[in-house]
């Protein structure tokens, strides 16, 4: 007999505004900053400018995000790869093309992600052009903070 898989629990909780920006920049502070240059792995499969996509499971920010970032990267003329931190059996073949499974954190490490989620826009050499780290669960806010208007 089988044993029933656990859900992870979302847990939201609200902290002061000053707190909430101390806590960003903790978290933020070694993610990569546009301009730097990071090789990308051969698992992302960049051959043209590519917005990466980091989330985890749990991650509230991340499933609001879930509901927009294919349209997002398709208007914008952008490849996605969407690196998942899961650490569960989920099987690779049950993502596509676009989607990585990190199981060992390797690709989160080498762009400094702590956080959830975070969105690296990047060219095919892998030239960071643009980096949002806990990202805005609002399009607008997305498109102008990529420089995607």
């Amino acid at each position: 007999m089988s044993q029933p898989t656990k859900t992870p629990r979302q847990i939201k909780f609200k902290v002061p505004p000053l707190l909430g920006s101390v806590l960003t920049r903790l978290f933020t502070a070694a993610t990569v900053k546009a301009g730097a240059v990071i090789p990308p792995a051969s698992a992302l499969n960049l051959t043209r400018r590519t917005l990466l996509y980091f989330k985890s499971v749990g991650c509230v920010g991340c499933d609001e995000l879930d509901m927009f970032i294919g349209r997002l990267a398709s208007t914008s003329g952008l490849d996605l790869r969407v690196i998942d931190a899961r650490r569960s059996e989920m099987p690779e073949h049950a993502y596509g093309d676009q989607l990585l499974l990190d199981k060992d954190g390797s690709i989160g490490r080498a762009y400094g992600v702590r956080m959830f989620p975070t969105l690296v826009l990047t060219t095919p050499a892998g030239e960071i052009e643009k980096v949002m780290a806990g990202a805005s669960s609002r399009e607008e806010e997305i498109r102008a903070g990529l420089g995607l208007n």
